[in-house]
């Protein structure tokens, strides 16, 4: 369903650091877990005799786990799902056993259970994001709780009802923005490691957004409870209502957003920011000091990172090429909207330019040297060329025999076709074609400043040995140097003598 949303909605939710809300995961196995468990509980509440005698929040905690069981089928079993159910569950049923839900020792168990489910995940954006950002309340719940308990305090004041609430409220906000500050926090690098991108405002935004949300879900359960009496109707209609002042709150925060996009940033800066993180909440005492060091180090070398001269796209159908001014160079009029979003934000561009494509025969390819450094793609037939701004000259073809030629001018050339092989007996061309890609995966490359002329370096997404999760790509067909599948046409109809 997520395919129906607008592009400019989901932009704004990402700029604005809400767009977690759009995903089936943690935060909503948790709204519906706690909606019922607070339903339930209240239900119980009116029988005083039954509620006193029975242990009633092991019941509610047990039709809890069976409802987000439910909601993990009806979501269609979304690898992010099945994380935030595997976490959720363990915490329900440490309930049953009388156990506390947060826990490093629940959270530690959690992880098992999604590492020995889904192995892949550990390097992927949502395990890393959701368990540092869980860890991290954790282990600051556990530190204020330590805090408070050598604390001696006055027994409160009276305070008029109006104080009352008024406290509550202060004290709900707070919380809910230190959650929001701690969860970012951990996060922050991770975020900016896979996606290129900060929201600055996401602590305001997620204030404002988060107790629509909460009572969005509460509605939907309720919609969900009561659509076999046919009384959906009202609960859906405030869910519609709230869903909108959602969307206008988000678009008139994200139009404030002073950056977005920030480039990509060292992983040996995100490996120390994962000790500091490791640090200061598996430890107990004044050992959580130690993590500082490793944090500040993190942060200073977050620049320090060579940024790619030229990308190429998995099915070698897309290569960019920054070329100065912030503008990146693309080989196609038409282009995947979205890979060339996140290379932009990757690259630091702000303007796509496209090709300049000239009839068969009309560009002069003799003498590609001539090409200023730093020009966009020329496209003529199934060739197109680029120099990048250090003086390499960059060719791709469609096919082998288009490829041939650029082998006397060309530092890289990149062969749109499966069956191709290396053209060229030049040792210093570096050849990528369609067949490495799919083996391997989309590709970084980087020239020599110091010399147009050195053979370039090229980093792929999957390096060797393959994890039991890239086996797959050793069988399709352009892994196999196969041609592309075209159906058998249908043998024409005989025309029939007229009768």
């Amino acid at each position: 369903m997520r395919a129906g949303i607008p592009e400019d909605i989901n932009e704004a939710m990402r700029r604005t650091g809400i767009y977690h809300i759009i995903s089936i995961s943690g935060l909503h196995m948790a709204l519906v877990a706690g909606t019922v468990m607070l339903l339930l509980r209240g239900a119980f509440a009116l029988f005083p005799d039954f509620s006193s005698r029975r242990p009633v929040k092991k019941y509610a905690a047990a039709i809890a786990l069976m409802s987000i069981a439910a909601y993990l089928v009806i979501s269609g079993v979304v690898v992010a799902a099945e994380r935030s159910f595997i976490m959720l569950a363990v915490m329900l049923i440490a309930v049953l056993f009388d156990r506390a839900a947060l826990t490093m020792r629940n959270l530690a168990i959690s992880a098992i259970a999604v590492i020995l489910v889904s192995p892949h995940e550990v390097v992927g954006p949502s395990f890393q994001m959701s368990f540092a950002a869980t860890a991290a309340l954790v282990g600051a719940y556990a530190g204020w709780s330590d805090y408070r308990a050598g604390k001696v305090r006055a027994p409160p004041a009276k305070r008029s009802f109006l104080r009352f609430m008024s406290h509550k409220l202060a004290v709900g906000v707070g919380g809910a923005a230190m959650t929001s500050i701690i969860a970012g926090s951990a996060t922050a690098l991770f975020a900016i490691w896979h996606f290129q991108r900060v929201s600055p405002l996401s602590l305001l935004a997620n204030l404002a957004i988060m107790p629509i949300v909460t009572i969005v879900m509460f509605l939907a359960v309720a919609s969900a409870v009561m659509m076999p009496f046919g009384f959906d109707g009202p609960f859906l209609y405030l869910m519609g209502k709230d869903l909108a002042a959602m969307i206008a709150i988000s678009a008139w925060i994200s139009e404030w957003s002073p950056v977005d996009a920030v480039g990509m940033i060292s992983i040996h800066s995100v490996l120390l920011a994962t000790i500091a993180l490791v640090i200061a909440t598996m430890a107990t005492t004044w050992l959580r000091l130690a993590a500082i060091p490793f944090a500040a180090a993190a942060v200073m070398i977050i620049p320090q990172v060579r940024t790619p001269d030229l990308l190429i796209s998995e099915d070698a159908h897309l290569v960019a090429m920054p070329i100065g001014g912030g503008e990146l160079a693309i080989n196609r009029a038409r282009s995947n909207e979205f890979t060339t979003d996140n290379w932009k934000r990757a690259l630091k561009a702000e303007t796509i330019v496209p090709p300049e494509t000239f009839a068969k025969g009309t560009l002069d390819l003799a003498d590609p040297v001539d090409l200023p450094p730093g020009s966009p793609f020329y496209c003529t037939g199934d060739l197109c060329i680029g120099r990048h701004p250090s003086g390499a000259i960059v060719a791709l073809a469609e096919k082998r025999e288009a490829a041939r030629p650029a082998c006397d001018f060309a530092d890289l050339i990149v062969i749109n076709d499966a069956t191709a092989y290396n053209p060229c007996r030049d040792p210093r061309v570096l050849v990528v074609t369609k067949r490495q890609l799919a083996r391997d995966g989309s590709a970084a490359v980087f020239f020599d400043p110091q010399s147009a002329t050195a053979r370039a370096t090229i980093q792929y997404a999957v390096e060797k040995p393959y994890r039991p999760w890239h086996e797959q790509r050793r069988y399709s067909r352009e892994a196999r140097g196969l041609a592309p599948y075209k159906k058998p046409e249908k043998p024409k109809a005989k025309p029939q003598p007229p009768q």
